[in-house]
């Protein structure tokens, strides 16, 4: 493959006539990026080749998130949206990296491509393309969604050129072309010298994907990479003081919670029991676990939205404090009485729950997981912990059937939808599978259903802000514990450009420091 990206390369560099005796004279900047593993699919029917973590940058999405959390223009210069109805402006000036001019025929070909991907959460009436003009479209969305747009921000939903292989051959907008992809090892891109935008600041751009975190970790200190772009709490633990390595961050933006198993079969239907799940969320000591993960840099959460997002303050959730006496209370009023074992007995049963550590990964939330456990057991709650290490396996073996009472996951709502991550994860119509067991009921359908089809911001986030508060709080289908910036480790002489969206860290644009 690297042979064939590579030819293709020079063939456009050949083709926009570049001075080729200028290009070899510049001094070349180039960067490489560990990152913990290569995420990439390339089945037509879920594509994620340079668009999923890490974001090669060769494709581009319609708009931007800015830093408020809304859309900003990219590829799509204006839109409105009216009677259902999405209006499009294009940029003009912007081709392919195969040439082929960036329009209204081909803006219309490349959403079509996209579609074919099945999206769980663009939902584009395929059927109500138009072309307006020449760089002028129109759309509908198939559920009456006024939040595409929003959507739109995700990498996911990157529009790719026409190729008759974008596994070997992806063509794209962005301000990179495909050098070389070793799956599993790395992913090399060069920078597009016919890019329409501003360019990167990074001449040749490398992912590593190093699983160990110990590895990534002794990679940047021997100099084999310059960024850790995945960083654990053992990493921070372990990241030496004497500037070294250099640490950067975001605002908050990843929650860690639990969420509730509320609609599982026996055995693991204890969790349905609201008094239990109240018990545990006053069972955690959140102060503890801040100061023990994460170099003391996350905060103790009421929800799983930040306050600063999307305006929604943080006066609608009243969170839960440490009080492990109120647990024990709570359970001993709900009929689980505590046993020889130290275990709590209710009609003979043990109050005993699977808690499945972690999505991503388990090491993204080590040693959480076991200070939880030391935690409950301190209120006679007994856990069968499973730690996979593999997102695949989370979903697979025990999200989508159902097994297990507690899911622990580390995420975030990575786009400017204020309903993505609720209507995903807690609502019975979800498309991502397993979530069904997460869903408190008809009235989170209701709210979240309704804000997808509201026609201001203002609709959309009260909304929004009152399915968080069901879901945080009334329901405790969610149970917070913290909120945690997105983080980098560099060499010294970077300087990261970090972002709330995980997938938007600018690597190709890292300043170089002297």
């Amino acid at each position: 493959m690297s042979i064939f990206t590579q030819a293709v390369r020079f063939a456009a560099a050949a083709t926009l006539a570049l001075p080729m005796a200028l290009t070899t004279a510049q001094a070349e900047t180039s960067l490489t990026v560990a990152v913990k593993r290569d995420r990439y699919s390339v089945d037509e029917k879920k594509f994620t080749f340079t668009t999923r973590r890490p974001a090669a940058q060769i494709v581009e999405t319609g708009v931007k998130p800015d830093e408020n959390f809304l859309p900003s223009p990219l590829l799509f210069e204006t839109w409105d949206y009216s009677d259902g109805t999405y209006t499009v402006t294009l940029r003009q000036g912007v081709t392919f990296s195969d040439g082929t001019p960036f329009d209204a025929d081909s803006a219309i070909a490349a959403l079509q491509l996209y579609d074919k991907g099945k999206s769980d959460f663009l939902q584009i009436d395929q059927d109500s393309f138009q072309k307006l003009g020449d760089f002028e479209i129109s759309f509908r969305s198939e559920k009456g969604s006024a939040l595409v747009i929003e959507n739109m921000t995700h990498r996911a939903t990157s529009l790719f050129g026409p190729s008759e292989n974008r596994a070997e051959n992806p063509i794209g907008t962005g301000p990179y072309l495909l050098d070389s992809y070793d799956p599993k090892q790395q992913i090399t891109v060069v920078r597009n010298e016919g890019y329409w935008g501003d360019a990167p600041s990074v001449d040749k751009l490398t992912f590593r994907f190093i699983g160990d975190d110990n590895a990534r970790m002794l990679a940047l200190q021997n100099g084999e990479v310059d960024v850790i772009g995945e960083v654990t709490p053992q990493m921070m633990l372990s990241m030496p003081k004497d500037g070294s390595i250099v640490l950067h961050e975001s605002r908050p933006i990843r929650y860690v919670a639990l969420l509730a198993n509320l609609n599982g079969a026996a055995p693991f239907d204890i969790i349905q029991d609201y008094n239990v799940r109240e018990a545990l969320a006053w069972a955690i000591d959140r102060d503890t676990i801040a100061g023990v993960l994460f170099d003391g840099r996350g905060v103790p959460a009421k929800g799983i939205l930040p306050g600063w997002m999307f305006n929604l303050g943080d006066d609608h959730t009243d969170g839960f404090g440490y009080d492990p006496a109120k647990a024990g209370a709570m359970l001993d009023a709900a009929g689980w009485t505590m046993g020889a074992d130290g275990v709590r007995e209710k009609d003979g049963r043990k109050l005993s729950l699977r808690l499945v550590a972690a999505y991503p990964n388990v090491s993204t939330v080590k040693p959480m997981p076991e200070m939880l456990d030391q935690m409950f057991a301190a209120v006679g709650i007994d856990i069968d912990l499973i730690e996979v290490d593999d997102s695949g396996v989370y979903g697979s073996t025990y999200l989508d059937t159902g097994e297990a009472d507690l899911y622990m996951e580390f995420a975030s709502n990575n786009n400017t939808d204020p309903t993505y991550l609720l209507y995903n994860l807690f609502t019975s119509v979800t498309a991502w599978g397993g979530y069904k067991f997460t869903a408190p009921g008809p009235h989170v359908d209701e709210m979240l259903l309704k804000a997808r089809e509201a026609q201001t911001r203002k609709e959309v986030v009260d909304l929004v802000r009152q399915a968080h508060r069901a879901i945080v709080q009334d329901d405790l289908a969610a149970i917070p514990i913290l909120m945690v910036p997105n983080f980098a480790l560099s060499r010294p002489g970077i300087k990261v450009p970090m972002s709330e969206y995980a997938d938007w860290i600018d690597y190709g644009n890292v300043q170089f420091i002297e």
